[in-house]
């Protein structure tokens, strides 16, 4: 049975976002004092089971489309950005597990329904060979929602022994219980305050073979057609409905807020201003932009997925492209709006501020850097060179995990 291009779980995934919204908004403040999410938001989002967004149906996940992942990731984030963050990251560092480890370590990770991740994918580690698997020493930054993650999914560089042959480093990923990482206090920022986005440690943990695969191409041993995606476009729909919806939320709180707020000069309410009037359209137009262009990129990954197809080195680019694109005009539009809002937008209770802070902490991710404009730029000047490793295409599962890493 082929798989369709758009899930029809897709309008069942928006309603549990709506049920789990109230309870992000009420609890926002206090995620933003903690540090981390509210446990009343990590309960809400656990039992409505969205962690389990892209895992693959064999392992009891709704594997939705990476189109109906864009509008989940969106809705949440314009609920609240730290839960939108913490949803976003949570629920792709599992679905990863999910597909590509080997069956037996797949099994330990699932062996409880809807499991959370955390973790930076990268590889800061450094694993050994061991009989059976690695030890596993390093320090990671940026593990989002780590405090409320039932396991970490992060990367490292295996030691070369004596046999090793010339090369590259061989990198791999591992799925680790969060309860043998040492957690540190690191988050204490501008923006996304409320995702815990703690620097962590493993300090000689023992992973078995069964617990790693390859990175950053590693074969998909479950799912379908979303699998076979290169890791950055598999990852891209996160990071754009992040913005999206973040920039949605504050063009709405402007909106509301335009009848009630006064020009100080004027004394005239912000919504009866031309000048209002015409930024507020542009707003929307930049937003209805980026939101086209990067349906248009990822549904175009997609369609190559579902062909059975790898997409080309100008596919990828549009991909990376799409990501930085829709983050700056996502920034732009979510100034604006912050701007607008005047003096009251200062306060700490303001979405309005608190949006600003959360997208401008999402253009300091590496996937939005200002290279993916330069790389977009090199391929329509003819001048592509290789492919990025990121989007390198997959191969087919074979032989034991260790024949892989």
């Amino acid at each position: 049975m082929s798989t369709p291009r758009l899930s029809p779980e897709l309008p069942a995934l928006l309603a549990l976002v709506e049920r789990v919204r109230p309870v992000a908004v009420a609890h926002a403040e206090d995620s933003e004092r903690r540090r981390t999410l509210a446990p009343e938001v990590v309960s809400a989002l656990r039992e409505s089971g969205l962690f389990a967004l892209a895992v693959p149906r064999a392992l009891g996940g709704h594997e939705c489309d990476p189109l109906g992942q864009i509008q989940v990731f969106s809705a949440m984030a314009a609920a609240d950005g730290s839960a939108g963050w913490s949803l976003m990251i949570g629920s792709m560092m599992i679905a990863l597990a999910g597909a590509y480890l080997p069956d037996a370590g797949a099994a330990r990770v699932f062996s409880t329904p809807h499991p959370i991740a955390a973790g930076l994918l990268m590889p800061s580690g450094l694993a050994r060979r061991v009989p059976g698997g690695v030890r596993v020493r390093g320090r990671w930054a940026f593990g989002s929602g780590i405090r409320h993650a039932d396991w970490i999914v992060t990367g490292a560089v295996v030691e070369p022994t004596g046999e090793a042959p010339p090369g590259p480093p061989l990198l791999i990923n591992l799925a680790v219980p969060a309860a043998l990482a040492v957690i540190e206090d690191t988050w204490d920022t501008a923006g996304l305050r409320g995702s815990g986005s703690e620097h962590y440690r493993l300090e000689d943990v023992f992973v078995p073979d069964e617990q790693t695969c390859a990175f950053p191409a590693a074969p998909p041993r479950r799912g379908g057609p979303l699998f076979t995606l290169p890791l950055m476009a598999l990852l891209a729909p996160a990071h754009i409905g992040f913005a999206l919806g973040t920039a949605r939320r504050a063009l709405d709180e402007i909106t509301a807020l335009a009848p009630g707020r006064r020009k100080l000069w004027t004394g005239a309410a912000l919504d009866t201003h031309a000048g209002f009037h015409a930024e507020l359209g542009r707003a929307e137009a930049t937003l209805g932009a980026a939101r086209a262009f990067a349906f248009e990129v990822v549904g175009a990954a997609w369609d190559r997925a579902l062909a059975g197809e790898a997409i080309t080195i100008a596919e990828g680019a549009a991909v990376r492209l799409a990501i930085a694109h829709t983050t700056d005009a996502a920034a732009e539009v979510t100034t604006f709006a912050y701007r607008a809002g005047g003096g009251p937008a200062l306060h700490a209770a303001s979405p309005l501020q608190r949006c600003f802070r959360d997208i401008h902490a999402a253009t300091q991710h590496v996937a939005a850097g200002d290279d993916a404009y330069e790389v977009a730029g090199r391929v329509r000047l003819g001048q592509a060179g290789e492919g990025h490793p990121m989007l390198a295409p997959r191969r087919a599962a074979v032989g034991p995990a260790r024949a892989e890493a």
